[in-house]
C-alpha cells in the first residue's frame, strides 16, 4: 500500500490512496496509471492555510479553479503568510476582481498586519483593479477572503514573497 500527497499549484490538496476503500470525501475521478487504480480524495478544506513566504515569489489564488471558473459562493478563507525572522511579507496583486459594493460588505478581502484578526487591519478590498503593493510590519500577514451567497466574480491572484527589513524600518530595543 502506498500513500501519495499531491499538491496542486492552485492551493488544493489531494490525498491519493492506492488499494484502499472509498473515502468519505470522494474526488470526482479515479486515476489509472500502469494498471494501478488510485482514488484521489479531496481535502475537506477548500481554501486557506499557513503559507511560508520565501525570497522566491510564490502565487496565491482565491480558489482552485481560478481562471476557469468564478470563485465559489459562501466562502470564508484565511491564509496566514509567514516570513522568516528578520523578513517581512510583500504582496503584489496580479489580478483582483471581486463583487463591488460601496462598503465592501458582500464579497471582500481583508488583510491584517499580524497572525490573527485582532491585528491592525491594513484594508478591506472589493471591486476590480488590483490594490497597491502591501507590506507587513512584522513577519506575518493574515488574508481573509469572504464571499456571500449571490454574485461571484473572477477572484484574485497574488504574488507574495519575503523581503529583508530595510535598515530605516528596523528598530533597536
Amino acid at each position: 500500500m502506498y500513500v501519495f500527497l499531491v499538491e496542486k499549484p492552485v492551493l488544493q490538496t489531494c490525498l491519493c490512496l492506492h488499494s484502499l476503500p472509498e473515502s468519505p470525501f470522494p474526488f470526482n475521478r479515479k486515476l489509472d496509471r500502469n494498471g494501478d487504480n488510485y482514488t484521489c480524495v479531496k481535502s475537506p478544506r477548500e481554501c486557506g492555510g499557513r503559507l511560508k513566504a520565501e525570497t522566491k515569489p510564490k502565487d496565491l489564488y482565491s480558489h482552485a479553479q481560478f481562471g476557469d471558473n468564478n470563485y465559489p459562493v459562501q466562502a470564508d478563507c484565511d491564509w496566514l503568510l509567514v516570513a522568516e525572522r528578520g523578513y517581512r511579507v510583500e504582496l503584489i496583486f496580479q489580478t483582483f476582481e471581486v463583487e463591488e459594493e460601496a462598503d465592501c460588505g458582500y464579497d471582500y478581502m481583508e488583510i491584517f498586519d499580524g497572525h490573527d484578526k485582532t491585528a491592525m487591519r491594513l484594508g478591506r478590498f472589493c471591486g476590480s483593479g488590483p490594490p497597491e503593493e502591501i507590506y507587513s510590519a512584522g513577519e506575518t500577514l493574515l488574508l481573509h477572503f469572504h464571499t456571500d451567497d449571490t454574485i461571484n466574480k473572477k477572484g484574485f491572484h497574488i504574488r507574495y514573497r519575503s523581503i529583508k527589513y530595510p535598515d530605516s524600518v528596523r528598530t533597536k530595543k
